[in-house]
């Protein structure tokens, strides 16, 4: 029975077929009753709006035409009982009425006409409940129907009542006067009661199986004519299947000769010996095919590699993992190459591992590179650091000579000042020197890091005294908003200082003479806000997005006499997004000034 289900259900398409053409004809033998029913309720309902219409005009002529001419011409009288009595002629509404009987004769349609204020002949009529809620229901919403279905005399009935209102203003006056009314306070367009059309609903079962038969031969002649084609595809289809199995062997070679071209290939049994190697296998390792087949593929095992990346490697392949990873493999001649690897688990029906397929590509010129690479990164931190012990003790002389300069007493206070300032020159030189030098510590997360209090105020008037010379040589007015009773920052205070400095420094390089820069400050959501905007020569579109790359600056940097390292804006962007974990951005455009921003 499983054979049979697989076979019919999975394997072909006859099954899907016959599955939907059974669930088609068991909804169609209930959806289309309900169908006929739905369109019976419509066509009801569209033939008592017509019968309704009708009336209705006919009553308009009848009242502004008729009833007229007769008024003006003859003595008779219009009223309801024109049936007993000489020379009286029907009211409006009766004759509607009795239309309506004579409309609805030898049909099982009727008409009727209902209202909440009778005329006295008719205040013995009793309403049943679908008419005392059609008069509620058209009263509370003027101009809709009261439609619904309901048994009457057994027999499903749709009823649909229309509201009846007073059109004209004769009828109006008749109404307001006549002697019999039961209110006299009529007016256009109130609600004078209820046309009812009541229409049975003839949906009979053998019409419905008719319907549903000729729908049903319908599926059955299409299902037919799917099963035809399907045999005569079956043909078909197994020359085709013959064809691509062809095809996919030819396709499948086209693949191996392509991968054989490009990459290491080998496939060992589940217990790691070599069943198959390919050219460039045999090329890289120095042993030939014969010695490599048969062999555990330890035989290009390099002592030097780690045991653990071996367990990891077996761990993931016998849990039916993909491995992929470096590897360094000795050849049979002892030198060592290097290679990126792939290896796969290929699995049989049963899902047990049978082989393992491994896939590999010669990285050595690329591990030869990195080795390389990785030499001359030590060279050049050796170089830093001898560099340093260099600059640092020359700078250290000048520190120590200005201090004591400025403790002799014999010294003038401009004497004294210019002592000081070439003292705080030095160490700003020599902060400058050390941050340069620790630009590689940064970048490999090995920077010192000396968090401490510092006053915002007291730190911007050290940085404005060492920057004052090439301010005033510029005749650049550098103001300051913002910065009295400041909250104090936690941070180094020795590479901010760097930062800003690095920062006003270019403001004043790139700033015409007598210009301006303007240095504002901010605390607001528990952030230090700095601005530093001045009206120098700003910087292009381009260049913003490289701006603190290291050793790049701006066309328009390049074009002036101010020359740089390119590296101040990248030490800057280190020290406040990486090591104080703040934000930097900047606003410019050529000819109108920079800005930058930052947030702590």
């Amino acid at each position: 029975m499983n054979k049979f289900f697989n076979k019919f259900f999975k394997e072909s398409m006859l099954g899907v077929v016959f599955l939907v053409t059974f669930v088609m004809i068991i909804g169609l033998s209930y959806l289309i009753p309900h169908f006929i029913k739905e369109q019976a309720i419509k066509d009801a309902y569209n033939e008592s709006d017509r019968l309704t219409n009708y009336i209705r005009m006919f009553r308009a002529y009848y009242a502004s035409d008729i009833l007229k001419k007769v008024k003006e011409h003859t003595d008779l009288q219009a009223n309801f009982d024109h049936k007993t009595q000489e020379k009286v002629i029907p009211l409006p509404a009766t004759l509607v009425h009795d239309l309506g009987e004579r409309f609805t004769q030898e049909t099982d349609i009727s008409i009727e006409m209902y209202s909440n204020y009778p005329f006295p002949n008719r205040e013995s009529r009793k309403l049943d409940i679908y008419q005392r809620d059609a008069l509620a229901y058209i009263l509370k919403n003027p101009g809709e129907t009261f439609s619904k279905e309901d048994t009457v005399d057994g027999q499903l009935t749709y009823r649909t009542a229309f509201g009846d209102y007073l059109f004209d203003a004769s009828c109006v006056t008749c109404h307001n006067t006549r002697p019999d009314t039961p209110k006299n306070d009529w007016k256009l367009g109130d609600m004078r009661g209820v046309i009812e059309v009541s229409i049975p609903i003839h949906v009979e079962k053998i019409s419905s199986l008719g319907l549903t038969s000729k729908v049903l031969l319908f599926i059955l002649v299409n299902f037919l004519f799917l099963l035809l084609y399907y045999f005569l595809q079956i043909k078909m289809k197994n020359e085709k299947l013959q064809s691509a199995v062809t095809n996919k062997d030819k396709i499948l070679s086209e693949y191996k000769r392509a991968v054989d071209a490009g990459a290491i290939v080998s496939k060992t049994n589940n217990k790691g010996v070599i069943t198959y190697v390919n050219d460039a296998f045999v090329k890289i390792s120095g042993y030939s095919r014969k010695e490599l087949l048969g062999k555990p593929q330890s035989i290009i095992r390099h002592p030097q590699t780690l045991p653990e990346v071996f367990k990891n490697m077996w761990e993931n392949l016998l849990n039916k993992k993909v491995w992929q990873g470096d590897l360094k493999n000795r050849k049979k001649d002892g030198t060592s190459y290097y290679v990126y690897g792939t290896i796969v688990p290929i699995l049989d029906e049963k899902d047990s591992i049978v082989e393992f397929l491994a896939i590999r590509y010669d990285t050595t010129i690329l591990h030869e590179a990195i080795t390389r690479a990785t030499l001359a990164e030590k060279a050049k931190g050796s170089f830093l650091a001898n560099m340093s012990h260099e600059l640092r003790t020359p700078l250290n002389a000048i520190i120590g000579f200005s201090q004591i300069l400025e403790r002799r007493n014999k010294l003038e206070d401009k004497d004294k000042a210019y002592v000081a300032k070439i003292q705080l020159s030095g160490e700003n030189l020599l902060a400058l020197v050390n941050s340069i030098l620790d630009f590689s510590k940064i970048e490999e997360g090995k920077m010192e890091f000396y968090p401490t209090d510092i006053n915002i105020e007291t730190l911007f008037d050290e940085i404005c005294i060492l920057l004052e010379t090439q301010a005033h040589d510029k005749k650049i007015n550098i103001i300051r908003h913002g910065f009295n009773n400041t909250n104090s920052l936690l941070a180094d205070k020795q590479l901010l200082k760097q930062a800003f400095i690095n920062i006003l420094s270019n403001a004043i390089k790139f700033t015409p003479e007598n210009g301006e820069i303007k240095i504002n400050y901010q605390y607001k959501d528990s952030l230090h806000h700095f601005s530093i905007c001045d009206n120098g020569i700003g910087i292009s579109q381009k260049d913003l997005k490289e701006l603190f790359d290291p050793f790049k600056q701006g066309d328009a940097a390049r074009e002036t006499l101010a020359k740089g390292t390119g590296l101040g804006l990248a030490i800057t962007k280190k020290i406040i997004t990486e090591l104080h974990k703040g934000n930097i951005s900047v606003e410019s455009a050529l000819g109108k000034g920079s800005c930058f921003k930052i947030s702590l």
